[in-house]
């Protein structure tokens, strides 16, 4: 029974839910100052890309600095990440607009409307999740199925805004049909709003290539705004963003939909959840070792979970944690979340006093500001090396990259997380698996195909698999066996089954070495275990086995196994 007062109590149950109540008091006040240049800095990275985002969601531009403002304000508080940076990322945008587009077209409810119950879902799964201490578990989604994603995901997004680069309305559908809408209609291009996607692009290109730190996207937006106002570029037929509301978010209560429009919007909010929590959790690996310190992936689906609820209710849309932003925090020495409270203040201070600035922005740069972006998701050089390392994968890669392309989003999100769990089960149900035997004048055993001086112990065959030993591959693990049984050459005694690389055993495999035991048995073969881990020792002492296995040890070595059932023999025989 625990000691700890109730206070005592308390405190570690706040720590474990609010990280911030245990590092805020420990806050190094050295770091303030890269901090605050840290949080201003990407503020000012946001802010344009918040309303390029809106955009590529199909929502007001004002929204997407209401989903950052939601993100940086709560993550402050629950984050167990110091660099990363929680808002809208352009992946999340498209898939947002692309799973939930359609259903609001048969719905009762508004797109806006939906897209706030849509992103509320989103966090209510990952709370859920957090519940159930899964963040282990999402993570194991593969990275080849993100890399195939990414940049299926940003030629789709580049595609989704030739329109507005181009001054070309219409567009729809999957990227194939985008783009080959364009090319039938290019001789309906707007001139002035080519020049202005084109010199945009041309800008955030250089600024990237020679200014790293500097926040282009800004400093193209403010450019873009003087030149559209001096030059009156509405006059001359580019489309501007207009009046944006000022004035922070209110809180928006959603419309509960009927049954089955939720039930069409829950596998959208279910991929808008992986795809959220996976990039964030890449990212927030990523950066806990760069600086030396472990992350809490199952509290990160907290963080994630609580960041979205709050930003679906109060005017946003589906956040999640931002590579391309963390990066710049880091690059810029941010050392803690303060930097999220410095960018919530920061979009503060813009949504109350300065969203009349944006009024005369040309919709064409915010066009050239996702693009841009974009390209940074196309990963060339992630699906050669697939190409070149694993051949399966840079399928699982390619299927995915492809789906995205010719399906849409949401299924190409299924297609490569449905492939990767498969080829990971394929994985487990075919394991490799091999013959031991011992190096010379010692007790150590090795792969016998990859030391050729190993050599047998007489009339012994020892055996291991490079798996866990469960329902779906004991099967494939018994022909095998029992194919190198039949195929000796010398008469067999005794099967040492090497349990030292199946750390896993369910009731399944302590069925399949009993049953092994009581074949072998039948042809006057005896058969001994080693290796087992505490758990698989106590799960074939419960199963009945470890009288008949001769006895199960915890890590008992092979050598050790063969020679006890040497000296069994001998007592018997004596």
């Amino acid at each position: 029974m625990s000691t700890d007062s109730p206070s005592e109590r308390a405190k570690r149950f706040a720590g474990s839910v609010l990280p911030v109540t245990e590092w805020l008091p420990a806050y190094d006040r050295s770091w303030l100052r890269t901090d605050l240049v840290a949080g201003i800095t990407v503020a000012a990275a946001v802010i344009p890309e918040g309303l390029a985002y809106a955009s590529l969601a199909g929502l007001p531009p004002q929204t997407g600095l209401y989903a950052a403002l939601m993100g940086a304000a709560t993550y402050v508080f629950f984050a167990s990440s110091r660099q990363v940076l929680l808002g809208p990322t352009s992946a999340l945008a498209i898939l947002l607009l692309a799973g939930v587009g359609p259903i609001a077209d048969g719905s009762e409810l508004s797109y806006p409307a939906l897209v706030t119950v849509t992103t509320v879902l989103v966090g209510v799964i990952a709370v859920a999740a957090r519940v159930f201490r899964l963040g282990h578990l999402v993570s194991f989604i593969s990275g080849s199925v993100l890399t195939g994603f990414s940049t299926g995901a940003a030629l789709y997004i580049i595609s989704t805004q030739l329109g507005k680069l181009l001054g070309i309305s219409g567009s729809e559908g999957t990227f194939f049909e985008r783009v080959w809408f364009v090319l039938v209609n290019l001789n309906e291009a707007q001139a002035a709003t080519v020049a202005v996607g084109l010199i945009s692009i041309a800008l955030l290109l250089l600024g990237e290539r020679y200014v790293p730190r500097l926040p282009t996207a800004l400093v193209v937006v403010l450019l873009a705004i003087v030149a559209s106002s001096v030059l009156n570029f509405q006059a001359w037929g580019v489309e501007i963003v207009g009046e944006l509301p000022g004035g922070l978010p209110s809180l928006t209560v959603p419309s509960i939909p009927s049954i089955p429009v939720l039930g069409a919007l829950f596998p959208v909010a279910f991929a808008l959840f992986l795809l959220s929590y996976v990039e964030g959790i890449g990212a927030v690996q990523t950066f806990a070792r760069r600086n030396g310190y472990r992350a809490d992936p199952d509290q990160e689906l907290l963080a994630d979970g609580v960041g979205n609820v709050a930003a679906g209710l109060f005017g946003g849309f589906v956040v999640g944690g931002s590579m391309s932003r963390s990066a710049l925090n880091d690059s810029m020495g941010g050392k803690s979340q303060v930097v999220s409270a410095v960018m919530a203040l920061v979009l503060v201070v813009v949504l109350l006093f300065l969203t009349g600035l944006f009024t005369t922005l040309p919709d064409a740069t915010l066009g050239a500001i996702v693009a841009v972006a974009a390209l940074g998701l196309v990963d060339v050089a992630g699906m050669e090396r697939l190409r070149s390392v694993s051949r399966s994968e840079f399928v699982i890669a390619s299927a995915a990259l492809l789906g995205v392309l010719a399906v849409g989003i949401v299924w190409g999100v299924f297609i490569g997380v449905g492939l990767s769990l498969l080829h990971t089960i394929s994985l487990a149900s075919s394991p490799k698996t091999e013959v031991l035997g011992r190096i010379p004048d010692t007790d150590h055993f090795v792969n016998l195909g990859s030391y050729p001086e190993a050599v047998e112990d007489p009339g012994v065959l020892v055996y291991r698999v490079d798996a866990g030993l469960f329902y779906a591959n004991t099967n494939v693990v018994r022909e095998d066996l029992e194919a190198r049984v039949e195929g000796r050459d010398s008469p067999l005694d005794l099967v040492v089954f090497d349990l030292s690389s199946s750390p896993i055993v369910d009731f399944a495999g302590a069925e399949f070495l009993g049953e092994l035991r009581s074949d072998l048995a039948s042809r006057g073969i005896d058969l001994r275990v080693a290796g087992a881990n505490a758990q698989v020792t106590e799960l074939l002492a419960a199963a009945g086995l470890d009288g008949e296995l001769g006895g199960v040890r915890e890590d008992e070595r092979i050598a050790s196994a063969i020679d006890r059932w040497r000296r069994e023999e001998e007592e018997e025989t004596s």
